[in-house]
This record gives structure tokens, sequence and C-alpha cells, in this order.
């Protein structure tokens, strides 16, 4: 089993982070995992979504579904087509330094079948991924203009 956790504290608040969680354009721009909606509206518990990581003989297809979305706070999810990965993980915000957020995310990943060979080299990757992936958030929302109040 692999698991993970990692966290950066973002100068916006919670309100202005949690739209690049759910909102599938935003998520774009910052994790490297496409993720294809199977459910029609907006992000909420039982949503679906299909992804694909990996390449060549080592890609996975799996498909996440939301398994908890509390606004502006946690959104977590679990595998239900597990394609040799199991995979469970949360994202958590709260309010840091004033204005800032605090997310968090951790999870774990549990695997099958052929997958299990490749488990040391595919769990460092990951650790290195999910790190990097905060981390581009963190520099995306940094440089996002904030809104300015109408008159």
């Amino acid at each position: 089993m692999i698991t993970y956790g990692s966290e950066v504290v973002i100068a916006r608040p919670p309100g202005d982070v949690w739209p690049y969680l759910v909102e599938r354009d935003k998520q774009a721009q910052w994790s490297d995992v496409p993720m294809e909606p199977l459910t029609e509206g907006p992000l909420q518990p039982g949503s679906r979504m299909r992804l694909s990581f990996g390449q060549g003989p080592l890609r996975a297809t799996l498909t996440l579904e939301i398994s908890a979305l509390d606004p502006n706070e946690r959104m977590a999810f679990t595998t239900v087509s597990q394609g040799g990965i199991h995979w469970e993980g949360e994202y958590r915000l709260a309010p840091a330094d004033g204005m800032g957020t605090r997310l968090s995310q951790q999870g774990t990943l549990r695997f099958s079948g052929l997958w299990r060979l490749v488990e040391p080299i595919v769990g460092a990757e990951i650790r290195r991924g999910e790190v990097a992936e905060l981390e581009k958030l963190k520099a995306i929302l940094e440089q996002v203009p904030e809104p300015q109040p109408t008159t």
C-alpha cells in the first residue's frame, strides 16, 4: 500500500481555492491527470469521473466517485472501478494566516495484479507528483489577481 500526504499554504481565502478543486477547467490547470466527467451537472457526492495515467503497459484507467463534498472545506474520493488500483484520497481546506488557506491532501493506493510488481517505483513517483501538483496550484492562485469590489 502506498500512502501520501502534503500541504501548502496559499495566500488566498478558501473560497478562491475551492473552485480549483471542483471545476474541471480550473482543475486541469494544475493537475497532470486528465479527468473525464461521467455524470452530468455540478460535482456532488456520487459524481463520477474517469481518469487515466501512466504510459505504455503501465497505463491505468480508473473511475473515481466523489464520496464527500463540503464546500470550501473538504473533497474526498474513492475508486469504484479499480483496474488493478484502489485509490482513496481527500483534499482539506482550512483558514490559515489571516486570509490564506492551508490546503492538504492525503490518500492511499492499494495495488493488485501486475501493478504490485511496480508498486515501489510508482509509489515514489506518485508522492513526488502529488507534492508538485499542490505547488503548481499555489503558484497559479497566487498569480491570479484578487477580485476587485464593484462600486
